[in-house]
């Protein structure tokens, strides 16, 4: 759930005229980003961690990788605490966050990927199921549970980042076509 963050931040720079709000809200969903593409499945884990360089090493509040993660932590930069997917929306609600600020269609590429990894991995005959481990062949198994969330926000902002926007709004709470739509559906001015 961390990588709603770039979307917040994004938000929030928006709203506040803070450029430098929307710059770290940028670089948080290029963070989360890569927990995608590092995966095998092409899919982020539920949880993710790091050794921070600025903190003591080693200290409690900041332990290297378990040592069965430190092959995969020195290529990808993180390790995986928890391996699960549970059809989150964060991370593609943020690419569309990122996109919807900035008009870059990698957001939009990212957003498709992600889509085309977990519709590949998390279907689940006429559903989808949240998955047991993101860097495992097939994503190591289902949970057999479809998250309400997974129509509401994954499928949403899979495809608003692809839509045009329109004259009224994204999200009809006023009527600008250069809005962005939160999951409440309340509309924050974007740029222009």
């Amino acid at each position: 759930m961390a990588c709603f963050n770039g979307g917040n931040f994004i938000l929030g720079g928006l709203t506040l005229n803070e450029p430098d709000y929307t710059k770290f809200g940028l670089a948080l969903v290029d963070g989360c980003h890569e927990t995608y593409s590092a995966t095998l499945t092409g899919i982020g884990p539920e949880i993710f961690a790091w050794q921070d360089a600025q903190r003591p090493l080693n200290a409690t509040n900041n332990p290297p990788a378990p040592p069965n993660q430190a092959a995969f932590y020195n290529s990808a930069g993180f390790w995986i605490s928890n391996g699960n997917y549970v059809l989150r929306p964060e991370v593609i609600e943020s690419y569309y966050y990122a996109y919807r600020a900035t008009g870059d269609t990698k957001y939009q590429d990212w957003a498709w990927d992600a889509f085309v990894a977990i519709n590949e991995t998390c279907r689940a005959g006429s559903g989808y199921s949240s998955i047991r481990d993101v860097n495992k062949p097939g994503g190591g198994g289902f949970h057999d549970f479809q998250e309400s969330f997974w129509f509401a926000e994954v499928l949403k902002y899979s495809y608003l980042i692809h839509a045009e926007v329109s004259e009224r709004g994204l999200g009809g709470c006023g009527g600008r076509g250069d809005v962005l739509t939160g999951v409440t559906g309340c509309s924050v001015a974007g740029p222009g």
